[in-house]
């Protein structure tokens, strides 16, 4: 007989929703890849300071993070609205999730003032005016928002068409902000990092803290 739903249940994982889990577990692997290189004057740098070069004359190349983020933004409140977690047994990974993605972005601004790292477009000619000093580059938080509303939509939707399409966005924001020269390659890759990790270890406990609570306070635990 299969387990009535109830408040807090969470269901074994269907294939699409562990193929979901292992695409952001893959982004999240590259993205350790990425921070891996070891740098100054490495690869990241190189490859950095290659994207500004040829991107530096592209008219309203600053745009493009900021369009697809904001597309992100819309699908993550669509999402929600559509999956309603308030009413669904699955509300409690969901809304771990949400919470995740400030707790990500005040992460990334905490190891922005203790790394304190210059931005690129301060040693090279950037496609856009270069922040001030003190507005540090690592980590992105353009990538930490991405990647943070990426799992959002996965979890909120379960459809792993749908997350494919949320972390090819997240990888556009990323990328613009290469092509401005606001971020080197890994601060992005730090970014993604932060951005698919804490929320997805906060669902991910959440749940299965939920889980075990109603296990062990139905009439059968």
């Amino acid at each position: 007989m299969t387990e009535p739903e109830r408040p807090g249940y969470l269901p074994r994982m269907t294939r699409s929703e562990r193929d979901q889990f292992r695409l952001l577990l893959a982004v999240a692997l590259l993205a350790i890849g990425l921070l891996l290189m070891p740098f100054p004057g490495s690869l990241s740098v190189v490859v950095t300071r290659s994207v500004v070069s040829g991107f530096s004359e592209v008219p309203e190349v600053g745009l493009l993070s900021e369009v697809a983020l904001s597309v992100l933004a819309l699908a993550v409140v669509a999402a929600l609205l559509i999956a309603r977690p308030w009413r669904s047994h699955r509300r409690v990974p969901i809304l771990a999730a949400v919470i995740g993605v400030p707790v990500a972005y005040v992460t990334s601004e905490l190891a922005k003032l203790a790394l304190a790292q210059p931005r690129p477009c301060s040693r090279w000619t950037a496609a856009v005016e270069c922040p001030p000093p003190g507005d540090w580059s690592l980590p992105s938080n353009h990538a930490v928002l991405a990647f943070a509303a990426a799992v959002v939509v996965a979890f909120a939707l379960r459809r792993l068409w749908l997350t494919w399409l949320a972390v090819a966005l997240a990888i556009v924001v990323s990328a613009g902000r290469v092509m401005q020269g606001a971020h080197y390659l890994h601060d992005v890759a730090a970014g993604a990092l932060l951005g698919i990790a804490l929320p997805l270890a906060l669902a991910v406990a959440a749940a299965t803290i939920a889980q075990r609570t109603t296990f062990r306070s139905s009439p059968a635990g």
